[in-house]
């Protein structure tokens, strides 16, 4: 019984080989296309007119004047309110982001390396606490720092205080908290990511070898769950930096007045497109450069 023929791409006529080649591009094409429309039209497209809006002259009240200018670049970047405005927003995103890297990191590491029965369980109430709304959980802060909230009513029934504490809210403090708060268990959840990659040989080969506790978080864990708390960081300090609802909910009179709300002041108060619009290009700027630079310390992974 003679052996089956093997066919080979040689022995397939040229025609019927450019003949599939096509249509798989076109699979590809036709799979791709309904993604490459909601993201165009959702994404792309606004933020492409954003950008001309950018160099265009306002003449109030929403009119716009299409003569090429830079003025709306040169005023969001010389203007000292502007200046102050961006210190404090991302001075505040990136105190969030590091705050929450000091909390999520035992957090994971208890998890990956320490919790075994209860790890699974301890994961998804992290990602039980991300089903409540975003708005619900600002609000509940409300009663938690307010001056009727739990905080206030338990002072006043130790006699510690007579007078609600007002000082608790409305401040760059309260923001913080918030803040924390709702991005603590993302950043949990992507450093607990990174740490269960690290094989549990990777740490008894660096005990076997001699290296203590500390030495073995310094040259081996930490290099390898750089990308998660690299990641973590990004993620929260480019929401945070960027974010409207919580400073203008919680900030109160100076701490709402972050960069975010005033682009927004820009758009709608001010009726001044192009200055909301260089002012918002501006910024993700700078969330290009700090991600470009957080990236270079992806370098530190070797042991």
């Amino acid at each position: 019984m003679s052996a089956p023929a093997v066919t080979t791409s040689a022995s397939v006529p040229l025609g019927v080989r450019r003949s599939a080649k096509t249509r798989r591009r076109l699979t590809i094409f036709l799979l791709l296309a309904p993604a490459v429309a909601i993201v165009g039209g959702a994404l792309i497209v606004p933020a492409l007119n954003l950008l001309v809006q950018s160099f265009v002259r306002s003449l109030g009240y929403g009119q716009l004047s299409y003569h090429f200018t830079l003025s709306n670049y040169t005023s969001a970047l010389a203007d000292p309110l502007y200046r102050t405005l961006a210190l404090r927003s991302f001075g505040l995103g990136a105190v969030t982001a590091v705050c929450c890297l000091l909390l999520a990191y035992p957090v994971s590491f208890y998890v990956s390396f320490r919790l075994k029965r209860g790890r699974n369980l301890a994961l998804y109430l992290v990602v039980l606490s991300l089903f409540s709304s975003y708005l619900v959980r600002l609000y509940a802060w409300y009663t938690v720092l307010g001056t009727d909230g739990m905080i206030n009513g338990v002072l006043k029934s130790l006699g510690i205080i007579h007078e609600p504490l007002s000082f608790l809210l409305f401040n760059r403090f309260a923001v913080l908290i918030a803040f924390v708060n709702i991005f603590l268990p993302f950043s949990i959840l992507m450093i607990t990511s990174a740490m269960q990659n690290i094989p549990r040989e990777v740490l008894d080969s660096a005990h076997d070898l001699g290296a203590g506790p500390v030495r073995t978080f310094t040259r081996v864990v930490l290099p390898l769950t750089m990308t998660g708390l690299i990641g973590a960081f990004a993620y929260t300090f480019i929401l945070t930096s960027g974010d409207y609802i919580t400073p203008a909910l919680l900030g109160g009179a100076t701490a709402s007045t972050a960069l975010a709300n005033t682009v927004t002041n820009e758009f709608l108060s001010q009726g001044n497109p192009p200055a909301g619009a260089a002012i918002s290009f501006v910024m993700l700027a700078v969330f290009f450069i700090v991600y470009a630079l957080l990236g270079q310390l992806e370098r530190f992974k070797g042991i």
